[in-house]
């Protein structure tokens, strides 16, 4: 009997610490600096360059295995490019003016948004102090403000918000390394491609979306 209750209470335990375990929570803020540039779906508008910007907020990882987890976060999200309309036909709404653009134009954009990721991020165990990590996911954008600029049209930065669709969604793939300061507390780095899924910006025609290469720079808590 008392090694029945022994084997039950030992049960007992390692259940508690596995749940434990798959409870553990851990929080990042990060300040990825990252290139962005336009994609379409037509031979109407094309990307003529990235822009550079910078993505700045926190994640919160839930493992639910000792090695596999699921993240979320919230930050502020700086997106844009250059994009060459190929044919006429096409305006640019600002805050001051309704532009026609000639074919052949170059129109620098610039957007910030509200991001939002999901997704899956998997690590090595503990090799020394590194720990490599990868992760997968998706993430929805809500657009705060758009600019724009052009030199033929003398356009400065003038303000573009409503060309720039009010929500669109992208997915995300990246790879990195967290290298151990002792406890649980580690800083970050990696590379996080991420491509649209729907239009993000209203160009007249077709599907304008937005893609970037970001160098994660973050601290693990």
């Amino acid at each position: 009997m008392k090694k029945i209750l022994f084997l039950v209470g030992l049960f007992l335990v390692n259940l508690t610490i596995v749940k434990a375990q798959q409870q553990t929570r851990r929080f990042s803020i990060f300040a990825d600096p990252q290139l962005s540039w336009f994609t379409s779906d037509t031979k109407k508008f094309k990307s003529d360059g990235a822009v550079m910007g910078f993505n700045i907020g926190f994640n919160a990882d839930k493992y639910f295995a000792e090695r596999y987890a699921i993240f979320t976060g919230l930050s502020i999200n700086n997106l844009g490019g250059n994009l060459k309309y190929v044919e006429d036909g096409y305006k640019l709404e600002t805050r001051d003016s309704t532009y026609n653009i000639d074919a052949g134009t170059t129109i620098k954009l610039k957007a910030q948004y509200l991001s939002v990721p999901l997704g899956l991020k998997f690590k090595t165990n503990e090799i020394g102090y590194l720990t490599f990590t990868a992760q997968v996911g998706v993430s929805g954008h809500i657009r705060l403000k758009g600019a724009a600029w052009d030199e033929t049209h003398n356009i400065d930065k003038e303000t573009a918000t409503k060309q720039f669709n009010l929500l669109f969604a992208s997915y995300h793939v990246g790879a990195g390394a967290e290298y151990s300061l002792g406890g649980s507390s580690s800083i970050q780095a990696g590379i996080i491609y991420s491509s649209g899924i729907f239009s993000a910006y209203d160009a007249g025609y077709g599907k304008v979306s937005l893609g970037s290469l970001a160098l994660r720079i973050g601290v693990v808590f």
